[in-house]
């Protein structure tokens, strides 16, 4: 006997993740341009509802050539439209888009969307709303996601990916931890690159919120909280300003370790001598980003150091021979 038809909104959830099992999961993107809009698209198949999509901007021609909507959403906004289209293609997938600029809703408007979700992607080319995300995702104790493209004269449009992950209470660098290792490399933002440039882009990030979304998942193992950077090299010929980090063709990537800062961060106030608080099962204070960035001060070194020979002096004194 045949299986009654499901029709479109209700298939059978074995069948639509019969290839592999549904990973679950809520996730706010800022940014549904090129780099966001695949990036939902990708996250709703693998299981990930609902998705909140935020963006200000709607389709314009020159978009057409690199994003996810066709020519019928010109004009439209694109956190909608998109949001739109997953749910009509996808009807898993509980998509919302909001047509807003995230910078301009009330501070309480923008906790409330980190809030319920279990993690933040800023697809955002703008870097004060990157900030004002990881500022928010780190109030709302939500891991975060930036991904991003290099940009910079001396290389192809979108010739490296970058994409930088982080989670609250420092146990890794934060956005802004990271601003001046990042600033001694090239540019980064969402905007630039063809469309097969990008998808490489978003696929890697798919697995990376992917990976933080389902941190019991066996593939959750991709992610190393000492080197939370990502760098993704296309399928293109390499240029000559970064053949020291992609020496041959083809497509390769390299994950490093992004040091938290000498002073406290203006954000997350983490900094490298300051011990991080952590969830039981973390590794201890001098594993946080390197074994040697970890350090304890000078100062709490010798308090402790004086408390045990106190200790050692009161021991002896209570317990040794008596006239």
């Amino acid at each position: 006997m045949n299986e009654p038809d499901a029709g479109p909104d209700r298939q059978p959830e074995d069948r639509v993740w019969a290839r592999h099992h549904r990973r679950t999961g809520a996730v706010l993107i800022v940014g549904a341009g090129a780099v966001g809009g695949f990036l939902a698209e990708e996250l709703a198949r693998v299981g990930l509802s609902p998705l909140t999509l935020v963006d200000s901007d709607v389709l314009a021609v020159e978009n057409l050539v690199r994003h996810p909507l066709g020519a019928p959403a010109l004009g439209r906004p694109k956190a909608p439209a998109l949001a739109g289209k997953i749910r009509r293609e996808f009807p898993p997938c509980d998509a919302e888009g909001l047509y807003e600029d995230f910078l301009a809703l009330p501070p309480d408007a923008q906790r409330s969307l980190a809030d319920r979700v279990d993690v933040v992607v800023a697809a955002t080319d703008s870097v004060a709303c990157q900030r004002q995300v990881n500022r928010v995702a780190l109030a709302a104790g939500r891991p975060a996601v930036y991904p991003a493209v290099w940009v910079d004269p001396r290389i192809r449009d979108a010739e490296v990916g970058e994409i930088l992950w982080v989670l609250p209470g420092r146990r890794t660098p934060c956005y802004e931890c990271a601003a001046a290792f990042r600033q001694g490399g090239s540019d980064s933002q969402a905007a630039r690159g063809a469309r097969v440039d990008i998808q490489l882009v978003a696929l890697a990030t798919a697995q990376v919120v992917t990976a933080l979304a389902n941190p019991e998942d066996d593939r959750a193992a991709i992610l190393d909280r000492r080197r939370n950077a990502v760098y993704l090299h296309g399928l293109t010929p390499t240029s000559p300003g970064i053949r020291a980090v992609f020496p041959t063709t083809g497509l390769s990537s390299r994950t490093v370790r992004v040091p938290f800062p000498a002073r406290p961060c203006a954000a997350c106030r983490g900094w490298r001598y300051v011990a991080s608080p952590r969830p039981p099962g973390d590794p201890g204070p001098g594993e946080q980003a390197d074994g040697a960035e970890g350090r304890w001060p000078a100062s709490v070194v010798c308090a402790v150091l004086v408390l045990i020979i106190s200790v050692v002096a009161l021991a002896a004194s209570v317990n040794g021979p008596h006239a």
